[in-house]
């Protein structure tokens, strides 16, 4: 098979179109079929006390741009063998998503992993799903003693471009580290088989470094090195070969230069190449190269216009078999929006109360979330990885990275060399390039879902039932006691099936047929809603299970305290019957507030016209929404009369949602105005909801003390279905109105979390009030997110007095 595709592949060069033209469409295909997502998760924290809820919000790629492909996050909670403690799933809205993960109070394992997947990364490489390994502090926390360690540091070679030529001048990389991954230092030489000396061998940054050298026919190397203990270790060099070709990398003010290398004597097809430059699965440069008459050739890449991001280049021979291969970071610091998060009003007084401003400067929108924590128990490193360099960096390449940051905190000409120390030193996301070239890709193990759907079959009917116009009709009924309706069209072969649907926790359907001859049994329909189930034991890495930083004396101390009387704090609310989820309203809600606060959501929220039915006296005298909304709009054109009602705006028709599940018109006008409770619009372009190029129109109906909806589900047959995860929230004090909660200790370790702050050319500022607790004397505030073009943005700043 792969022989028939590579001669197709071998007959459009020959034919018409070039090589870069036909891998740039073999490329657009895997492209397809694998977009290489990458998460990126976000923390309220870098560590935990048992009993503590770990909160994270989660950013999706797809190369260097928010992804589009999937609708369903799935996160894990993982023991150190790779056995599930907790899942959670949760929508995709604005390549984001959220939860959390409570952890139990008798929690005493030391660490916990987190795992973090979408199906389509399920479908690709898995080494590149997100993982990190949390600290748990508990009373049996105690500090790791730093003894010598009996297994020697690792000692990795790696040539540059793959190969070390006999005759061949070639750089040679190399990386030392430790048992869990990091970086060690060490010196020594490179000897051949007779004892001389042809290099030094020095760590240049974090244990790599390189030398170069031209190796010698029927030589082989060995390093003679030492630690900084000053034992005395060997290491085998790779094995030079006789005939091949060498890539040298180098940068340059306009780009970046490649030089090609062959051997003296080399066969034919390795005399005229072909080198490409690509990036996100794109290729962006090309040449090709003679060497008949000369073993070097060298060219520049122009990369300043480029998007940042790792550059990959490969060299094919004349029969397009790939023979080098490298990476190199192009930095053109295009990858930051401007934003920033500052205090307005500070007070780190017992409870005192305290405001924060975020403010951006971009008009595009963006997702962002922030935390606010102790910044005394809550150490953190200002190298770590966050959004910027997992995104950037970490999220494509194999290997623990230490200081992730270090690389885009500085433009020195220092930090550029060192960044190519990682490139040269650590592995990525290779092509399997005869897949590639035969156009073969893999095919999906896992379907993926458009964000939960309903699928389920129907048994129990005489055959001939399945007419084409029968229907399921009936109430979809979620945990919030929301009620949409739902009319799902029955196949021939019993079949039924709907998408776009998002709820959360259990819900029940409500369904009958449309025909009056037949009657709905649950017993006559299985549903499923369209999650993967199931679960795999996963295979922790080495290094993501011992690579973690230790916590100092102090701070572990100081955590077991503080969760004592966290613990304390809870029992003694549980024995005065107080629930933990008590929401202390702030005073002085306007009516819209309380209605946005009860219905309204995610990409929803936001500045938009709002019509509040609830309060409305003359509400239920129109026939329908469509009419009640008429003349209520400016520019908003709604045409009723006989049949579905016609909308437009600014010559685009708005989208509609009902319960943020995006429907029709004429589901909406059979929506009596009696069960809407709220009617949100949004003027065209004002909302990042799917769509909402033409308007958005979001109808919600009553729920709870709003009075139930007047479509009755009393009699009707029911099956029960699970949405995502439910959302729990994150409670925050405001002691401006007297509770009985503020009786007892408030040691909160985070004192602020939102996940879920969108803004936007119509709201470029937002402004949120926090209480501190009884202890905390240092803020630590952390904000990171993106915008629609994929811009990044982390900002981390410590408050005190």
């Amino acid at each position: 098979m792969f022989k028939r595709f590579y001669f197709l592949f071998l007959l459009l060069i020959a034919c018409s179109a070039s090589f870069s033209q036909v891998i740039d469409s073999l490329l657009a295909l895997q492209r397809k079929t694998d977009p290489q997502e990458k998460i990126y998760v976000q923390f309220d924290k870098n560590y935990y006390n048992a009993g503590e809820t770990i909160w994270f919000k989660a950013y999706l790629f797809a190369g260097i741009d928010p992804s589009e492909t999937s609708k369903n996050f799935y996160a894990e909670l993982l023991d150190e063998q790779g056995n599930l403690l907790s899942q959670k799933t949760a929508p995709i809205v604005f390549s984001g998503a959220n939860g959390s993960f409570d952890i139990d109070s008798s929690f005493s394992r030391p660490t916990i992993y987190f795992r973090a997947y979408t199906i389509s990364m399920l479908n690709s490489d898995t080494n590149f799903l997100f993982n990190k390994a949390i600290r748990i502090i508990s009373p049996k926390t105690t500090v790791t003693k730093n003894t010598a360690s009996s297994t020697p540091p690792t000692l990795n070679f790696l040539p540059e471009g793959g190969d070390w030529v006999t005759g061949v001048i070639s750089t040679v990389a190399f990386i030392a580290t430790n048992e869990q991954g990091l970086p060690v230092t060490i010196s020594g030489t490179i000897i051949d088989n007779s004892k001389t000396k042809v290099a030094d061998l020095n760590t240049q940054h974090n244990g790599m470094g390189k030398f170069s050298i031209i190796p010698q026919e029927g030589k082989t190397y060995t390093a003679v090195w030492k630690d900084v203990a000053g034992k005395q270790y060997t290491t085998s060099l790779p094995t030079v070969k006789s005939q091949g070709v060498v890539l040298k990398i180098t940068d340059e003010e306009t780009g970046k230069r490649f030089t090609v290398y062959r051997s003296e004597q080399a066969p034919d097809e390795l005399k005229r190449l072909n080198v490409i430059g690509y990036m996100n699965q794109l290729v962006v440069f090309k040449a090709s190269i003679n060497l008949s008459n000369k073993v070097s050739a060298t060219g520049i890449f122009p990369t300043m216009n480029l998007p940042s991001g790792i550059l990959q280049i490969t060299v094919f021979d004349s029969i397009y078999k790939p023979v080098a291969e490298r990476i190199t970071f192009v930095n053109n610091h295009d990858y930051e929006f401007d934003g920033d998060v500052f205090a307005t009003q500070k007070s780190l007084a017992r409870r005192g109360m305290n405001q924060v401003e975020i403010v951006i400067s971009d008009p595009m929108p963006a997702n962002l979330s922030l935390a606010i924590t102790d910044a005394d128990l809550n150490e953190s490193g200002k190298m770590d990885n966050n959004i910027i360099s997992h995104m950037l960096l970490t999220g494509d390449l194999r290997g623990k990275i230490s200081d992730p940051y270090y690389y885009f905190f500085s433009n020195s000409d220092s930090v550029g060399f060192h960044l190519d120390l990682v490139m040269l030193t650590h592995g990525w996301r290779r092509y399997n390039w005869e897949n590639v070239l035969a156009g073969k890709t893999k095919a999906p193990r896992w379907k993926e879902s458009n964000f939960l759907s309903l699928s389920g079959q129907i048994t129990g009917l005489m055959p001939g039932s399945f007419s084409s116009d029968l229907q399921l009709t009936g109430i979809l009924q979620t945990a919030d006691s929301a009620k949409n309706f739902v009319h799902l069209p029955v196949d021939r072969n019993g079949k039924v099936f709907a998408d776009g649907l998002v709820f959360y926790d259990n819900a029940k359907l409500f369904f009958n047929f449309n025909k009056k001859n037949l009657s709905f049994d649950k017993s006559m329909l299985i549903v499923d809603n369209g999650l993967r189930k199931g679960y795999n034991k996963a295979l922790l890495d080495s290094i993501i299970k011992k690579g973690i930083t230790e916590i100092n004396a102090a701070t572990i101390a100081n955590n077991i305290n503080i969760n004592k009387m966290s613990l304390q704090a809870k029992r003694q609310m549980a024995n005065s019957k107080m629930m933990e989820t008590i929401t202390v309203k702030a005073k002085a809600k306007t009516a819209k507030d309380k209605m946005e606060e009860k219905y309204v959501s995610g990409l929803f929220s936001g500045d938009a016209k709002g019509f509040d039915l609830v309060n409305d006296p003359l509400a239920s005298s129109y026939m329908d929404i469509f009419q009640y909304l008429q003349g209520k709009v400016a520019g908003l054109q709604i045409t009723t009369g006989a049949g579905v009602p016609s909308l437009s705006w600014r010559g685009g028709t708005p989208v509609l949602y009902l319960n943020e599940m995006q429907t029709d018109a004429d589901m909406i006008s059979s929506t009596p105005v009696s069960d809407i409770a709220y009617v949100k619009v949004f003027r065209p372009g004002e909302s990042m909801v799917s769509g909402g190029g033409g308007g958005v129109i979001a109808i919600y109906t009553r729920r709870g003390g709003d009075a139930p909806v007047t479509s009755d589900s009393k009699g009707l047959s029911y099956v029960q279905m699970m949405g995502y995860s439910p959302v729990k929230e994150f409670y925050s004090p405001d002691y401006a109105v007297p509770n009985e909660r503020d009786a007892y200790d408030d040691v909160r370790t985070t004192l602020y979390w939102n996940p879920s702050i969108i803004l936007d050319k119509t709201r470029r500022r937002l402004r949120v009030k926090f209480y501190n607790n009884d202890i905390t004397k240092r803020f630590r505030i952390v904000m990171e997110g993106l915008n629609v073009e994929g811009k990044l943005i982390h900002v981390e700043k410590e408050i005190s007095n």
